[in-house]
């Protein structure tokens, strides 16, 4: 089935809230960008404001994790803190100015309405993207898979089960599932892009039914780590699955 979105870039800047003011007027659903190092702001609370007072569901994307990745050598967990914060703040602020006749508008990534990614670079994904691909793998339900991959849900390999204590018995730590089954392949492959191990991308790509073309295999550093993740996490996919899926039609709104 097509369907056809109009995006109205609204400006950042504190100084340009009347232009924010009448783009909302004339939508049905915000997607809210925050940026990962600097987290929620100033403007992004106007911005949240505005348009909860204009009755209009947001959903949220946390840009710039590259940064993350890259600038910073962050880890998974000190990446999941700090998606844990920015969201919290966000709902923070939902909690504070949304309507009450309209419904809890917080956003969740487990609910499927929180984005994660790299706008410069061209991809990102949401919980759903690899809740698809680990129930195809596991013969698991998605929606079970999304409530267990945020959280303090942890994956015993011994017990071959989920469990909500990271302590194993025999005195191991166990990495939360979000870790495990989202951050760690993205860094590593990241990583992998940006050193020149082209043989273990490859082996990566492979077993994800990725092809690279001829040209794009002689990439190296930041063009291939582009190339890469976009076949494999196209930001265009994330984001239309997200304002399809959670965010209401112009006839609902």
């Amino acid at each position: 089935m097509p369907y056809l979105i109009n995006l109205i870039d609204s400006p950042g800047h504190v100084d340009f809230s009347s232009e924010v003011t009448a783009a909302l007027r004339v939508t049905d659903g915000a997607l809210v960008v925050v940026d990962y190092v600097e987290g929620v702001c100033v403007q992004t609370e106007t911005v949240l404001r505005q348009a909860l007072a204009e009755r209009i569901t947001p959903v949220l994307f946390i840009n710039k994790i590259d940064r993350g990745i890259l600038e910073l050598q962050a880890e998974g967990e000190d990446m999941y803190q700090s998606f844990q914060r920015v969201i919290e703040n966000a709902n923070v602020i939902i909690s504070t100015y949304e309507s009450d006749d309209v419904g809890s508008q917080q956003v969740d990534p487990m609910k499927g309405n929180v984005a994660f990614g790299s706008a410069l670079f061209g991809w990102a994904f949401t919980l759903t993207k690899f809740a698809r691909f680990y129930s195809a793998k596991f013969k698991l339900d998605r929606d079970k898979l999304m409530s267990k991959f945020w959280g303090e849900n942890y994956f015993s390999p011994s017990e071959k089960k989920f469990v909500t204590d990271p302590a194993t018995p025999d005195g191991q730590v166990l990495p939360r599932c979000f870790v495990q089954f989202i951050m760690k392949p993205i860094i590593s492959l990241c990583r992998s892009c940006m050193e020149g191990k082209v043989d273990s991308v490859q082996t990566v790509l492979e077993s994800l039914n990725i092809t690279l073309k001829p040209e794009e295999k002689e990439k190296r550093g930041k063009d291939l780590f582009k190339s890469v993740f976009q076949k494999w996490l196209n930001a265009a996919d994330a984001l239309l699955e997200m304002i399809i899926m959670k965010l209401p039609s112009p006839r609902q709104a």
